[in-house]
């Protein structure tokens, strides 16, 4: 199994940046959407609908302010997006070569890797190189480490957990009982976890039928969690594309992978929002999205049909 793995990880790693990571292509915009506390459906409503809901909000993570880990974890801080009882989504920001010591997680987590590359060092083994595109289940419990990030990586955590720190410093000889003998327990998160590049896409027209979806706008599930009641998936706009007005009857985090995808109340006014930004959207706020890039289709010097570009 684990031979398998790095032999994934491997064409992983040769694959150009926008396939390989999310499976996107140029002019595409790549959102990642984690839902907690409610039911995931993308419900069409209609496009002047008033929202009574309140909570919608958008934010560049960028701007912090940002949280260490703590005095044991000097390379790591956080941005927290959103707060409250069962629900933190957070952003994670990992310096660049300084350790990651043992730890033991306190709480479940969710984590996609979003920018950068980090080197696992698994006592006893090969090291392994983990980059964008890495979305990996943390149970409770579950040791994990040591780490060096080569270059400094990004990436967005879902825990239902109240507290942070959300780990603690594990002595290098610890295995947590949670992890099945025999392996180690960042080998057992890496078993649980997935490269988003290369799982299928699926058009959201062919999900909702009859909705109103177009072609061109497309949906990935990466997880549902029954016991957390947590859901992951991407979602994928094509140049031009927009969607109907919809509504999610869950709490909804949207962050923006790759591209820039413009926003929308159903009754307020468009944000557009850029690579990392994110968006809380609470349980029945109903929103469009939006790609802002055009197709323009250019005709070559001998007269044969040109390929379509997206432009801005």
């Amino acid at each position: 199994m684990r031979k398998i793995w790095l032999t994934i990880l491997a064409v992983w790693l040769g694959m150009g940046s926008a396939a390989a990571q999310f499976g996107g292509r140029e002019g595409d915009v790549v959102l990642y959407i984690f839902n907690a506390k409610g039911i995931p459906d993308l419900n069409v409503v209609a496009p002047n609908r008033i929202n009574t809901a309140v909570g919608f909000e958008t934010r560049n993570p960028f701007d912090g302010p940002w949280i260490p880990f703590g005095p044991d974890f000097p390379a790591e801080l956080f941005v927290l997006l959103h707060h409250e009882p069962g629900d933190s989504f957070r952003f994670i920001r990992q310096l660049e070569d300084i350790v990651i010591q043992h730890n033991v997680w306190l709480g479940p987590a969710k984590v996609l890797v979003a920018e950068g590359l980090d080197r696992l060092l698994i006592p006893g083994k090969d090291p392994v190189d983990l980059t964008a595109g890495l979305f990996a289940p943390f149970p409770e419990g579950v040791d994990f480490g040591p780490e060096l990030p080569l270059f400094e990586a990004h990436s967005f955590l879902w825990t239902p957990s109240d507290f942070a720190p959300l780990i603690v410093p594990a002595e290098p000889s610890y295995t947590s009982p949670v992890v099945p003998p025999g392996l180690t327990g960042s080998e057992y998160v890496l078993e649980l976890g997935q490269f988003l590049g290369i799982l299928p896409w699926t058009g959201v027209r062919g999900v909702y039928p009859g909705a109103g979806w177009a072609e061109g706008i497309d949906i990935k599930f990466i997880e549902e969690d029954a016991d957390l009641g947590s859901t992951a998936r991407l979602l994928r706009l094509r140049a031009g594309r927009r969607t109907p007005p919809f509504r999610i009857a869950a709490n909804t985090h949207i962050a923006v992978l790759s591209g820039s995808v413009v926003i929308g109340p159903t009754d307020g006014s468009p944000v557009e929002l850029e690579r990392f930004h994110y968006a809380f959207v609470p349980p029945d706020f109903s929103i469009t999205l939006a790609n802002p890039r055009r197709f323009q289709f250019a005709a070559l010097e001998d007269g044969n049909p040109g390929s379509a570009e997206a432009l801005r």
